[in-house]
């Protein structure tokens, strides 16, 4: 095979990508803008228990996309992001979420998970702007990159003037949400589903999960462990003083009118 003729065979195959690309590019495109355009965005609500009273926190607010083709929400995020449509996407979920607010016990917050480049947009202030902020917790993920901290801070401030709370998500799964916690002073932090799954028979995670208890406390946070899957995962997780607990074992994500049921149960 000549050289030109190699080329010429990895330019096309090249432009045959690009177009495969563009196409699939446009049809998320379209399906995203339709699900905006139509509101197809399920909230379901996964709950999060106190340890010390056995009694219903608050909750976890978790966007369902049942629409094909199948992807789960947070691919949906990531793709909308991508196309330009992120924030968007996202306000209109914590919309949806919000709407569901009057039907929990006053008493019961809720968890909205964002991405600080709409915190620093000012979209998340907007959003908020008629909400009693003291039923809502921010949560920022380890996978959340974070370029000016300062920035953050500043548009943070006004929304926890108001009384909002700021979590931490993913913590024990990598290096960037421990610089999160140092940075943005954090009320909340919740351990990660790989730091805390089998944490009952892995001295590792055991030692490493005492630790960060350890300085969390010491900081004046309250921990949130996640991803709970049986009684010996949690009575664990008891006895390293962890403040509240969430996972299948605690309770299911459930849309609106099967969550509020958890309100009436105990630990």
């Amino acid at each position: 095979m000549s050289f030109l003729r190699l080329i010429s065979e990895i330019a096309t195959e090249l432009i045959e990508k690009k177009v495969q690309s563009d196409i699939l590019n446009n049809e998320s495109k379209s399906l995203i803008e339709n699900i905006i355009k139509t509101n197809d965005i399920t909230i379901y609500f996964q709950p999060i228990f106190n340890l010390s009273t056995n009694q219903l926190s608050g909750y976890e607010s978790l966007s369902r996309f049942f629409i094909e083709p199948y992807k789960t929400p947070d691919i949906w995020f990531k793709d909308a992001e991508k196309l330009g449509l992120g924030e968007a996407l996202e306000i209109l979920a914590i919309q949806n979420t919000l709407h569901c607010l009057d039907q929990f016990d006053e008493k019961a917050y809720i968890t909205i998970n964002t991405s600080p480049q709409h915190i620093l947009s000012g979209s998340i202030d907007k959003v908020l702007q008629s909400i009693d902020c003291n039923r809502i917790i921010l949560e920022v993920t380890e996978h959340s990159p974070i370029l000016d901290y300062q920035a953050m801070r500043t548009a943070l401030r006004p929304l926890r003037n108001r009384g909002l709370k700021l979590a931490i998500d993913d913590v024990g799964a990598g290096f960037s949400s421990f610089q999160h916690i140092l940075e943005l002073e954090a009320d909340i932090i919740k351990l990660d589903i790989s730091l805390t799954q089998n944490i009952n028979t892995d001295r590792r995670k055991f030692l490493l999960a005492k630790a960060l208890c350890g300085f969390v406390k010491a900081i004046n946070c309250s921990i949130v462990a996640e991803g709970i899957e049986n009684q010996d995962e949690l009575n664990t997780l008891r006895k390293l003083g962890v403040d509240n607990v969430q996972g299948y074992f605690i309770g299911r994500p459930a849309p609106i009118e099967d969550a509020i049921q958890y309100q009436t149960i105990t630990l």
